[in-house]
């Protein structure tokens, strides 16, 4: 019940069919004004003196001079970041293999030395005699 007019209280007033409202109709002009500013931009008018120092806004065109270093710095550690990362990952991988496949090495010739033994196994070396004379 309360949810029910909540959302009532929060609906726009209706509008008959075919009829815009006023927010719709304040909103699309918006629009409109702010394509319309976009597509007439010309970096020739922008930038002529007079216009820039007396009517353009200067306020954007500062700031992105002034923090240019900023975000190049930040896209270029962003970067490389990344490669790196994809980099260190490889390398892992490939590290992992390369353990593998020593260890594959190591496992056959265990067994094939293991295959040469006598059956009884090695004699162990002695180098004197077991017991004192």
């Amino acid at each position: 019940m309360a949810l029910r007019l909540a959302a009532r209280r929060f609906c726009s007033k209706p509008v008959p069919l075919g009829l815009e409202s006023k927010q719709v109709a304040s909103f699309r002009a918006s629009v409109k004004g702010f394509f319309n500013e976009v597509t007439s931009f010309s970096p020739g008018k922008y930038f002529e003196e007079k216009y820039f120092w007396e009517k353009a806004n200067v306020g954007p065109f500062f700031l992105l001079l002034f923090f240019t270093p900023t975000i190049y710095r930040s896209i270029k550690d962003f970067y490389w970041t990344r490669q790196l990362r994809k980099l260190n990952t490889e390398e892992i991988i490939s590290d992992r293999y390369e353990w593998l496949r020593l260890n594959m090495l190591q496992d056959e010739v265990e067994a094939c030395l293991l295959q040469q033994a006598p059956a009884g196994g090695v004699a162990p070396l002695e180098l004197g005699p077991s017991c004192p004379p």
